[in-house]
């Protein structure tokens, strides 16, 4: 959260005034340590009492160094100095951060009412609300950040699918991420939520088909082929699964010895060598 909070400043003011406002509030001066650009800022509110700015500036670095009672004086300070001022997301963050969500809500709640559309407040608040117990518009929020960000992250679809799959909703869930990957292509992240799911619902015949689709788009196939034959195995298909292994471990055997002996390819040898032998005897065809 306090990396967050260090970019806030960015997305406080419309694109024209943003760059202006970054070079009044010193970002140019933002390398070295956090303590470092504290005492630079602190000669520069010194020398400019009466600007906004920086004041927000030193709220998110604050924030960054986790000193939340500071930063948030900091952000009523920079408000005193300018009514117009846009500073409820940050102060949103920062109550946020400091565990405490009821505050958040409430900041975020007055930042949302002049930019509804706002993903990353509405991820904030999505979060307040979880803590609070408040799922379903916690949800209503993640999904309206996906459905208004411009560059969907692959993590704000997951958490939206985790949030789902918490409030019992894993067909829901599984959707979202379908919807992300169609947004986003091969997103890896994306398609082993889904295939978590997948798993926790038993769908066996879907996971393994979301197997294969990521077998076929890996640089590597093997570590697939052993979780299509631990899929097998949990799905009590104990012949597939023992052929499964089977393919697997005469697979890693015709490599060169080069990649065979790989450090990775020689843990995976082992591990298809013992799933093989805990397969009970019946399990043969």
């Amino acid at each position: 959260m306090h990396r967050q909070i260090a970019k806030l400043l960015r997305r406080l003011l419309p694109p024209a005034s943003v760059a202006a406002w970054l070079v009044l509030a010193g970002e140019a001066a933002g390398h070295g340590s956090v303590h470092d650009r504290l005492a630079a800022l602190e000669v520069q509110i010194a020398d400019s009492p009466t600007a906004a700015p920086l004041y927000l500036r030193r709220a998110a670095l604050l924030g960054e160094h986790e000193d939340w009672a500071p930063a948030l004086r900091d952000c009523d300070r920079a408000q005193q100095l300018d009514p117009a001022i846009e500073v409820d997301l940050m102060r949103g963050n920062l109550l946020l951060a400091a565990a405490r969500p009821a505050e958040a809500a409430t900041a975020l709640d007055r930042f949302l009412l002049l930019h509804p559309d706002h993903p990353p407040a509405l991820i904030s608040r999505s979060r307040a609300r979880i803590q609070l117990g408040r799922q379903p518009a916690a949800i209503a929020d993640l999904r309206a950040a996906v459905h208004h960000s411009t560059t969907l992250e692959p993590d704000l679809v997951v958490e939206l699918a985790d949030a789902l799959a918490a409030h019992a909703e894993p067909l829901e869930a599984i959707t979202a991420l379908d919807s992300g990957i169609a947004k986003l292509g091969n997103a890896p992240a994306l398609a082993v939520r889904a295939l978590e799911l997948e798993l926790t619902l038993k769908n066996y015949d879907a996971a393994l088909a979301r197997v294969a689709a990521m077998q076929a788009a890996a640089p590597r196939p093997e570590p697939w082929l052993a979780r299509r034959a631990a899929i097998l195995a949990q799905a009590d298909r104990l012949p597939e699964a023992r052929a499964a292994w089977q393919a697997l471990i005469a697979q890693l055997a015709a490599l060169p010895p080069a990649q065979r002996d790989s450090h990775a390819l020689s843990l995976l040898l082992a591990e298809a060598r013992q799933a093989l032998a805990a397969l009970p005897p019946t399990a043969g065809p």
